[in-house]
């Protein structure tokens, strides 16, 4: 017990070290989803807050970091049926070089822990196709990718566009509905972030 304690109290008193370091950043954005997104919530809206840190990857010069990002997708009513996502992120990037100081590509990858949150009754019905919810589970680890675009406005503060790949859910065999393939949500970013 005490030296879980003991630990804890370490890792909080480095926070404000990894604070203080000029690779850790802030940052919030808005999500607009593609026609996967929509087929999961009948919405294709959301927000996201995330934290990064910024390094080298090891033994070059390539620009890279490591981030933990929070989602939320909310759902919008569809035939009394409603269907909300939350997403919890761990991601890292690596910068690409331009011709530019100011811009930088990215491409990365993620491992993205869904929740979600339904609401309203599924009919019983399998002739009933426009009372049933379209994924019915959403548990375990999900792969994604990430593609984009850094725009540096000062020394701490950049705008990035990125557009998010992400699996959820195959195709529910007992869904009567005819959907094509499986839900996994993609969308596009815009998040302002401020580097300590």
């Amino acid at each position: 017990m005490i030296k879980t304690l003991r630990t804890s109290v370490l890792g909080l008193l480095a926070l404000p070290l990894a604070a203080q370091s000029p690779g850790f950043s802030l940052s919030g954005g808005l999500l607009a989803g593609s026609d996967s997104l929509r087929k999961a919530t009948n919405q294709s809206s959301g927000f996201l807050l995330g934290a990064d840190y910024g390094a080298r990857v090891i033994g070059t010069e390539v620009p890279a970091r490591l981030g933990l990002a929070f989602a939320s997708m909310p759902g919008k009513e569809s035939n009394g049926l409603k269907t909300s996502l939350a997403l919890s992120q761990l991601h890292g990037d690596v910068f690409i070089q331009t011709g530019s100081p100011a811009i930088h590509g990215l491409v990365g990858l993620s491992l993205n822990h869904y929740s979600m949150t339904r609401t309203g009754t599924e009919s019983d019905d399998p002739a009933d196709v426009d009372h049933h919810f379209p994924i019915r589970d959403a548990s375990g680890t999900k792969l994604g990718l990430r593609l984009g675009a850094a725009f540096a406005l000062s020394d701490r503060w950049s705008l990035e566009v990125l557009y998010q790949q992400t699996e959820l859910a195959g195709k529910d065999l007992e869904d009567p509905m005819i959907r094509r393939g499986g839900v996994n949500p993609g969308w596009f970013e815009l998040d302002l972030r401020w580097r300590f």
